[in-house]
């Protein structure tokens, strides 16, 4: 069948019924309106009558329908909230990564600086290497400590 549903909309506090083919709710309270999807009724949707179709279609009390679009906006409030805090993890998660990077970046550099300084000897792990600089700018590794010098 086509989509039926029942709009209540408030106006200056007076509750106005209009049916509509349409599945939304529009409830306008304090400024702020809310759309609320309702369910489409059906009387006997596999052609099994599961609910009564007095309770279905019986007009409720109006503030039931504040009640549910307030419960709607908390929900979006929640949702709202939720994605923020993830995201702000997420970003605490980037920094902190960023800064792990330039580490990594730096320690290559010095790394890179030290592989490339001159030696005249075999360099063996386990031993001391002392790095100097001469006046020319020249870096270079020494087996000779500057307490020796």
């Amino acid at each position: 069948g086509s989509a039926h549903a029942q709009t209540r909309s408030f106006s200056d506090g007076a509750l106005v019924d209009k049916t509509e083919n349409k599945m939304e709710k529009d409830v306008s309270v304090a400024q702020t309106t809310t759309i609320v999807a309702l369910v489409e009724t059906s009387g006997n949707p596999t052609g099994l009558q599961l609910v009564s179709s007095y309770q279905t279609h019986r007009v409720g009390d109006p503030m039931d329908l504040v009640a549910l679009a307030q419960q709607v906006q908390k929900a979006d409030d929640f949702v709202r909230a939720n994605a923020c805090n993830k995201l702000t993890v997420i970003a605490e998660q980037i920094r902190y990564l960023q800064e792990q990077a330039r580490k990594v970046l730096e320690d290559a550099k010095k790394d890179a600086d030290l592989h490339h300084a001159a030696c005249n000897v075999v360099k063996k792990p386990g031993n001391m290497y002392y790095l100097y600089v001469r006046e020319s700018g020249q870096r270079y590794f020494s087996i000779l400590s500057p307490k020796g010098l």
